[in-house]
């Protein structure tokens, strides 16, 4: 087991900091290059372990009958329903942990349009035998309430489609945000998409002028851990260069989220400067239902503040990475904090004690990163931290060159 042990001499915090691309985007704009536009240029693609399995399995699926996309859940959802449409036979399949990570109700949803997918182990769990071919669209109804992911696979390959695809969601949608981006990003390229409440209908699309070139943003939930080292911190002046005032990333609300413990914001020469503000008062509950990557970044410091308050809307972190709620809970008791969780939320009940704890990141990049900005308050020890490789690869050298102390144990 790798260990590192990061603290920070001064709490001092400035510097320039040129954050990977968004992943999220990164990975929409891969398949949908290769589904519709081959020649067009990315730019800013994301260099996290996600989107580089996703690069290199769409490289290579023409030559290859077996993909293995390891613990990249958006490339195992994504690449599903992309194969499903493509001309070949595939099994396609991921880490032990991703054969516990459902899919069947994308799966089911691909079959209602006419594809032939069977499990080749548990029912309803990768790994998948996939045989593509042409399918024809229409309308169908699918689960919203599990993953927005599956929406997003569908939304991607429906302008191929011979119909179209019209979805009636079911249940409250989880992660809407996500879908929107998935619509925007479609829409930028040229395709007419219209998400009407609990509807989306996409008709079959030939683009006729294709974009030369699409550039991906900073990603905002790298941002975020930002956001919570300035808060801890002593003194904070970050600039984040590329970050856009009107983002297409849900996530670009962790300024509104964080902002009520003293953090602000300012948009500035192409990029934001982060900085130190005045708190204000705090609400009881946040309700993360549609921005559920940043937990990690802000339960841990609101728990640093010694905050009580419920945070809401977490179902979908329980088949995450690893259950992202049990991690959080075993973490923050190492520092006396109080908790109390159910199947979709977590509540603060204050205690948090800063103390030079080991803290285990359950195979999670957000993890060690939600957690590395308690080493403000005290040296921490972060164990197996090469998991960031898997969003923001970059991210311990960031930490080294604003100014942390971190040793290799």
């Amino acid at each position: 087991m790798s260990l590192i042990r990061i603290s920070h001499p001064t709490g001092k915090l400035r510097g320039r900091l040129q954050l990977p691309g968004s992943k999220s985007e990164s990975n929409r704009l891969l398949i949908l290059q290769a589904l519709y536009t081959p020649e067009a240029q990315l730019k800013g693609l994301s260099t996290s372990k996600d989107t580089v399995v996703m690069r290199e399995l769409l490289e290579r699926y023409q030559n290859s009958d077996h993909l293995n996309v390891g613990d990249a859940g958006t490339a195992m959802r994504f690449l599903c329903a992309f194969l499903a449409q493509a001309d070949g036979e595939w099994i396609l399949d991921g880490s032990a942990r991703m054969r516990e990570r459902p899919i069947k109700v994308l799966v089911e949803a691909l079959r209602q349009l006419g594809a032939e997918i069977d499990y080749l182990g548990k029912e309803g769990f990768p790994p998948l035998k996939i045989k593509g071919q042409s399918l024809k669209g229409g309308r169908l109804r699918i689960n919203a309430e599990v993953s927005s992911q599956y929406l997003s696979a569908l939304m991607m390959v429906a302008p191929s489609l011979e119909l179209g695809l019209e979805m009636k969601l079911e249940g409250h949608p989880v992660s809407m945000p996500y879908l929107q981006l998935t619509g925007n990003l479609m829409r930028r390229m040229g395709f007419p998409v219209f998400i009407l409440g609990d509807e989306i209908r996409i008709p079959a699309h030939q683009l006729s002028s294709p974009p030369k070139t699409l550039r991906v943003e900073p990603d905002w939930s790298a941002a975020s851990y930002w956001f919570a080292m300035a808060l801890l911190s002593r003194e904070a002046e970050i600039y984040l260069p590329g970050f856009q005032q009107y983002s297409l990333q849900g996530d670009s609300i962790v300024q509104q989220l964080m902002a009520p413990l003293g953090v602000e914001q300012v948009f500035i020469g192409g990029g934001i400067r982060i900085h130190k503000s005045k708190p204000f008062p705090i609400r009881k509950e946040l309700n993360l239902i549609n921005t559920p990557d940043l937990a990690q970044s802000l339960i841990p410091i609101y728990a640093a503040f010694n905050q009580e308050l419920q945070f809401k809307g977490l179902q979908t972190l329980r088949i995450k990475e690893t259950d992202r709620i049990a991690a959080l809970e075993n973490e923050l008791r190492k520092f006396q904090c109080e908790l109390e969780s159910g199947d979709k939320h977590l509540s603060l009940q204050g205690g948090f004690k800063a103390s030079e704890v080991r803290v285990a990141t359950y195979g999670d990049h957000r993890m060690a990163m939600g957690f590395a900005p308690l080493a403000l308050l005290k040296p921490l020890e972060i164990e197996n931290p090469e998991v960031v490789e898997k969003s923001y690869p970059g991210f311990w050298n960031d930490c080294e060159s604003l100014g942390f102390k971190l040793e290799r144990l």
